[in-house]
Order: structure tokens, then sequence, then C-alpha cells
């Protein structure tokens, strides 16, 4: 006897709809992953060396190049400059970096590292430019693309976007203080 072949199962609706459900709850979760190990770190480097991680960061830019000006320091932070000038104000309070006047034009400053920003550095918490710049930046190149696109798409779909937190220290989103009420918000209307 012959047993007739069975067709392959197909999706109901339900079906689609609960494993699509899946799919979000998974993704959503790793980006709990993300967020929760970034905001462990913050803490650490917090508890450790008493800064927050993006003055760790921009101590440690400052210390793989020597002499850099603060437009600088923001373009390898990806932060606004009024942001990474006021990192380094906080900094030199510290006595971690100084200001130097370049001799050729006054206008231009330098920052250097401090002995004593060197030796926080050495005994800070690594990665020193945080856990998710250090993964982004060591993932290859193709995976980077990819992800930028899907998380492109991802921002699109979103109906409440803050666009100007793009250009904001990821570790201050951590800190109930470092986030104005009144930013203004983009909400996506209905179709």
């Amino acid at each position: 006897m012959q047993i007739p072949e069975s067709s392959p199962p197909h999706d109901t609706p339900d079906d689609e709809a609960a494993r699509h459900q899946r799919l979000a709850l998974a993704a959503l979760g790793k980006f709990r992953e993300v967020l929760g190990s970034v905001k462990r770190h913050v803490g650490w480097v917090e508890e450790q060396c008493g800064l927050s991680g993006t003055k760790l960061w921009a101590l440690h830019e400052i210390q793989k190049r020597p002499g850099l000006k603060v437009t600088e320091l923001a373009q390898a932070m990806s932060i606004h400059q009024s942001t990474a000038s006021n990192l380094v104000d906080k900094l030199i309070k510290r006595g971690l970096i100084r200001r130097d006047r370049s001799s050729d034009d006054q206008r231009v400053v330098n920052l250097t590292i401090t002995d004593q920003g060197e030796k926080l550095l050495a005994a800070a918490p690594h990665p020193p430019m945080g856990v998710l710049p250090d993964a982004l930046v060591n993932l290859p190149e193709p995976v980077l693309r990819e992800l930028d696109a899907n998380l492109g798409a991802l921002i699109e779909t979103m109906k409440v976007r803050d666009a100007e937190s793009a250009l904001e220290p990821l570790s201050d989103a951590f800190t109930a203080s470092s986030r104005h009420l009144d930013v203004p918000l983009t909400q996506k209307k209905p179709k």
C-alpha cells in the first residue's frame, strides 16, 4: 500500500502573525541586552574611575591623538561640538587634560592628556570607548552596512522619534538629569 504524499503545511494568518510577534520579541530582547550591557559598563566605569563613560571615551581619544582639537574630538565621538567642548572643560577641571595654544596660530587649541589622565585611563575598565562603540567598530563592514540600513528602517517605522539624540552621548541616556524634557520629539502621523 502506498502512502499518499502530504502537502507541506501552510501557515495560517494566525501562524504568520504569531511567528512575526516572536521575531519582534526576540529582536526586542536583543535591544534590551545591548542597552543593559551598555548601562552595566557605564556604571562600572563610573564606579571604578569616577568618570562618566563619555568622559572616559573623550580621554581615550585625546590620548590616542595628542594635540586633538575640540572639533576633531566631536567628530571622533559623533557628538555635538558643544557637548565635546563641555566634556573638555570638565576634564580640564579634573586635571586629566590640558589645553595648549598652537605656536603658529593662537586661536587654535590643542588637547593633551596629563600624567594624571594617563594614570586614570590605565586603571579604567576597558574598552574605554564603551562596549557598544567598541563592538560596532569591530564588526565587518558588510555587517555594519546591513545593521545601519536595518536600524534606519526601524527608525522610520517608529511613531515617536528623537532625532536630536543621534549626536548625544549614549552613556548620558542612563543618567536621569542628562535629558531635557523640552527636547522636541517628532511624532509620525498614522497613515
